[in-house]
C-alpha cells in the first residue's frame, strides 16, 4: 500500500500518515486498500483524504475466501484477505471448538481432526460483506475530529472527502477531483 501525504506541516503530515497505515491495519483492510493520499493545510484550514481500494464480490463460505490444505491432522486455511479473517475465526471456533483452530499468522489457520471438504462447505456469514463501508470507516477514524463539514466524492474503487471547520470552497473540491492525478 502506498502512502502520501502532502502537508504544510511536515510533522503532522508524518503522524497522518502513521496514523492512517496504523488504522488500515486494525481494521484489516491491508490486503484491500491499494493507496491512500492526503492533503493537509492546517492553515486554511482543511483536510483531503482520497482511499483507493480493491472491490471485491461478496464471499461467504470458507472455500470462496482461501485455499485450503489437508494436513495429517486437519487442515490448513490460508484467506486471501484479511477482511475475512474475524468471520472465518468466528466460525470456525464456534463449528469445531478454539482448542482445534489455531491461527498461526495473520492470514493462517490450522483447524485439527477435521476433512477439508468438511471445511470447504462451512459459511462463515449471511451477507456479503461491504468493503465500501469498511473504507468509509477508514476514512472517517483518520479525518480530524473537529472537521465536521464534509464533501465526499465517490467512485468505483475510490474515495475522496475533503473535510474543515468552515464552509468548503470550491478550490478544494477542485484539488480532491485531481486527487490521484497529482
Amino acid at each position: 500500500m502506498q502512502t502520501t501525504v502532502d502537508s504544510t506541516d511536515r510533522t503532522g503530515g508524518e503522524q497522518y500518515k502513521y496514523i492512517a497505515e496504523k488504522t488500515v491495519e486494525d481494521l484489516g483492510l491491508t490486503g484491500t486498500v491499494e493507496g491512500i493520499w492526503m492533503c493537509i493545510r492546517p492553515e486554511e484550514p482543511f483536510f483531503i483524504i482520497s482511499i483507493r481500494y480493491k472491490e471485491f464480490a461478496g464471499k461467504n463460505s470458507i472455500a470462496d475466501l482461501g485455499s485450503i490444505e489437508s494436513r495429517m491432522d486437519g487442515v490448513k486455511i490460508t484467506l486471501y484477505s484479511e477482511v475475512d479473517v474475524g468471520d472465518a475465526l468466528k466460525t470456525l471456533w464456534t463449528t469445531y471448538g478454539r482448542d482445534r483452530v489455531e491461527q498461526g499468522s495473520r492470514l493462517e489457520i490450522r483447524v485439527d481432526g477435521v476433512e477439508a471438504e468438511d471445511v470447504k462447505r462451512l459459511k462463515i456469514r449471511d451477507k456479503p460483506i461491504d468493503v465500501g463501508s469498511k473504507v468509509n470507516e477508514l476514512a472517517l477514524r483518520i479525518i480530524p475530529e473537529g472537521f465536521r463539514v464534509r464533501h465526499v466524492i465517490k467512485k468505483d474503487g475510490e474515495i475522496t472527502i475533503v473535510a474543515a471547520e468552515d464552509p468548503i470552497k470550491e478550490e478544494w473540491k477542485r484539488q480532491a477531483e485531481a486527487a490521484w492525478r497529482l
